[in-house]
């Protein structure tokens, strides 16, 4: 695109404009006199668009995967022909930044389990031969949430919840007498024992509560050997569930 220069009447002055130039204009915002590149916007932006509008996950909406994807829509600008490119910027909800990935298109798929019950915060900006426009607003997000089961969970709920809940307690990835401890406030609150010695320290098995008044804790389960991977094996079942299985 080219700026058009009025007609000038008199030859001086046309000489004027030609030594005053009439250039092809780029997405890249103004080069100062001298200067090696693109000058900045008062945004910090070095590319000539407005900032793409985030369409989804926001308003702290709770996703239903760990591993989520990010959807904008284009940024508006006066070089709609230009192809341009999408950083997206992934921020714990303190505001660090977690990733960051420029991509062609309007989405981005988070590639790694974000975890449960957290909250995560994002924004996007056009970017184009090394310029970037100006940052979106902030979006938030959520993480799914660990429901916890009750007396009329299944064994499959009850295990998935377990296994879920290690990995959200960082409870480790073998049996411990610690990582017990760690869970025992989650275990507590879902009305879970967990089996204790004569010394009164903790040992890997648990009783679930059935809802039962006449056998409350008929339900036992297994958790695997001190120092082994956890497992999940309900009493008087052969199948064996979790890292540890064999």
């Amino acid at each position: 695109m080219f700026r058009t220069c009025s007609t000038a009447i008199a030859l001086a002055t046309f000489v004027g404009l030609i030594a005053s130039g009439c250039s092809v204009d780029t997405p890249l915002t103004p080069v100062p006199a001298g200067g090696p590149g693109p000058s900045s916007a008062p945004d910090g932006s070095t590319l000539k668009v407005g900032a793409p509008t985030l369409v989804s996950p926001i308003n702290s909406d709770t996703v239903n995967t760990q591993r989520p994807t990010l959807t904008i829509s284009a940024a508006a600008g006066q070089f709609t022909n230009q192809p341009l490119q999408y950083e997206f910027e992934l921020q714990n909800d303190g505001g660090s930044v977690v990733m960051t990935a420029t991509v062609n298109g309007l989405t981005f798929t988070v590639p790694n389990d974000l975890g449960m019950n957290g909250a995560f915060r994002w924004r996007a900006r056009a970017v184009l031969g090394g310029a970037a426009g100006p940052y979106s607003v902030v979006g938030r997000f959520q993480t799914p949430r660990l429901a916890t089961p009750t007396v009329s969970s299944g064994d499959a709920e009850w295990r998935n919840w377990f296994f879920a809940l290690i990995g959200l307690r960082n409870a480790g990835p073998n049996v411990s007498i610690e990582g017990l401890v760690i869970l025992e406030p989650d275990l507590t609150g879902a009305q879970v024992l967990i089996q204790r010695t004569s010394a009164n320290t903790f040992r890997p098995r648990l009783y679930l509560p059935t809802g039962n008044p006449n056998n409350l804790y008929g339900r036992t389960v297994d958790l695997g050997d001190i120092g082994r991977p956890w497992q999940w094996i309900p009493r008087g079942s052969t199948t064996c569930e979790g890292a540890g299985c064999r």
